[in-house]
């Protein structure tokens, strides 16, 4: 990496703003520390005091108590002395608090002198103690006021105020030190702190000057290449830095597609001037490389095009005249061809009408058809009451016959009652002569009875003859009526089939005709085009001839 890079310099920046924030924070953790150990220091030389000074309260109880106790003999400075003793006990709780705290060894061997002191004055506080308490308060005063005794506690009470100095010294000596260290500390972190200050600075500075107004530069330059214009002043200058790189790398790009452009149009120029022989210098990096490729490919197929557009126009220009002959041709035909059309139309036309007469006249032989049917379909149908008639006087016939068969029962038992009254009259005598006259009469009667039952008996045998032959004629021609009927019905139906086929062709001819009239109209119309045509031939002609001699122009 350069060292004339904006990224080196900005790295470089933010490592030294980084290592000053790191001494910064350990200067600051110093500083804290600092004060606590100092605080803790003057904590403890705050509480080996104490303890010192409880420690020489707690002597001074105990000499005091055993003094007036010796002097007085009152049990008051005896509890007293005893209380200290062994239930307040300053000095033990002052020796084993001064244990935990730091304290030298010289400082010790004066606590050690201060506790063989104090340790020899309890057998002379016992002794007066019990002294006082004997009542020898004379001897009593002289162990406790003696000079020994006196001697002994001023060196207590000297030697605990020396102990006391020596340490509030030597602790001051540390605090010292200690608030040395501090200030040189805070010192410190106050530099690193105008150093990253300082850093800060240059960074911002750095950011302005190096990076954002170039950026901006960099960003006004490409809006105006984005906008198409590659002639504007760029007033970067080219260098081994980022920017510097960046700005050469615009300054190149406008130059390169400024040469590009220029070649571009100048090839296209010569391409509008028919000219597709032409090289191409510039060099084409990236993408634009395709631009090169295209115009390339459009070069020869432009040329590929252009060949065969002149062997097609020569081609052309060789066959417009045998085109124009054959539309002159075509013409004629089509003149000749719509004057056979017309006869056509004509023809047809004729053809419509004689088919419409006869489709006019076919549906007037199915309405009399029709209406023959519906006679026939009458006349079938009183044939049908025909035979029913008949059949009812067969039926009565019958029941006729069987009334006469029922008077020839009567007859014939009528001459047997007569045969049996005769001879009942036969039996009677001269008194059944009138009954005799009756039986005869009655036999007579009868005998008339049933002759003329008999004939009418025949009479219905024939009349049933004649019926049945009636019947059987009735069934031939109903049968014969079924068959006209039927036939009348396949006539009427074929001739209406007929007439709608007829009908149909009428209008199927009528589409003809129609279709035929637009043939001739379309005819008419391909004659006046193919006229039209062999003047466009002949002004094609031309334009070919000129299409070839502007082919002829073009450089390939």
């Amino acid at each position: 990496m350069e060292k004339n890079s904006q990224s080196f310099q900005l790295k470089k920046i933010i490592k030294q703003s980084v290592a000053a924030v790191v001494v910064g924070a350990v200067l600051l953790l110093l500083s804290i520390g600092t004060n606590v150990w100092m605080s803790r220091v003057t904590d403890e030389e705050l509480e080996t005091t104490t303890y010192l000074n409880q420690y020489r309260i707690g002597s001074k109880n105990l000499t005091h108590a055993v003094q007036a106790y010796a002097a007085t003999g009152q049990q008051e400075y005896y509890d007293r002395y005893m209380k200290e003793l062994n239930e307040d006990k300053n000095r033990d709780i002052a020796w084993a608090g001064l244990e935990k705290n730091y304290i030298t060894k010289e400082e010790w061997e004066k606590m050690n002198q201060i506790a063989d002191f104090s340790n020899g004055l309890v057998p002379i506080e016992e002794e007066a103690l019990a002294l006082a308490g004997e009542g020898d308060i004379q001897t009593a005063i002289e162990n406790v006021f003696g000079e020994e005794y006196a001697n002994t506690t001023q060196q207590i009470t000297t030697l605990t105020d020396e102990a006391i100095s020596e340490i509030q010294a030597r602790v001051s000596a540390s605090k010292a030190k200690l608030k040395m260290f501090q200030a040189i500390v805070e010192l410190m972190y106050a530099l690193s702190f105008a150093y990253l200050i300082l850093q800060i600075v240059k960074i911002v500075r750095f950011s302005r000057k190096e990076l954002l107004e170039p950026i901006i530069k960099v960003s006004d330059q490409m809006l105006i290449l984005a906008g198409g214009n590659f002639h504007t002043e760029f007033d970067l200058m080219e260098d081994d830095s980022e920017v510097g790189r960046m700005a050469g790398a615009i300054s190149h790009m406008k130059r390169s597609t400024t040469d590009m452009i220029q070649e571009i149009s100048d090839i296209l120029e010569k391409m509008g001037d028919g000219d597709y022989n032409f090289q191409m210098e510039q060099e084409y990096v990236g993408e634009y490389g395709q631009i090169k490729e295209s115009l390339l490919k459009i070069s020869e197929k432009m040329k590929e095009t252009l060949v065969t557009i002149r062997e097609v126009s020569r081609q052309i220009d060789s066959g417009s005249e045998q085109l124009s002959c054959a539309a002159v041709d075509l013409a004629e035909g089509s003149m000749e061809q719509a004057g056979k059309v017309s006869d056509l139309v004509s023809l047809i036309h004729n053809m419509y009408e004689s088919m419409e007469h006869s489709a006019s006249e076919a549906a007037e032989t199915v309405e009399i058809s029709t209406r023959a049917g519906h006679v026939l379909e009458v006349g079938n149908n009183k044939m049908q009451e025909l035979k029913e008639a008949i059949s009812d006087i067969s039926n009565c016939s019958e029941e006729i016959g069987k009334i006469i068969s029922t008077i020839e029962d009567i007859a014939s038992q009528t001459n047997l009652l007569s045969l049996n009254a005769a001879i009942e009259a036969a039996r009677a005598g001269e008194a059944g002569k009138g009954f005799a006259i009756v039986a005869d009469q009655v036999k007579g009667l009868a005998d008339e009875s049933a002759k003329a039952a008999g004939e009418t008996d025949k009479l219905i045998e024939r009349t049933i003859l004649a019926v049945d032959k009636g019947i059987s004629i009735a069934d031939e021609t109903a049968a014969s009526m079924d068959e006209v009927m039927l036939g009348a019905k396949q006539a009427t139906e074929r001739m209406g089939e007929m007439s709608g086929i007829l009908t149909g062709d009428v209008q199927n001819m009528h589409q003809i005709n129609e279709s035929v009239m637009r043939i001739a109209e379309i005819v008419d119309s391909n004659s006046a085009a193919s006229e039209e045509t062999a003047a466009v031939s002949q002004e094609q002609k031309a334009q070919v001839e000129t299409m070839v001699g502007l082919m002829d122009k073009f450089h390939i």
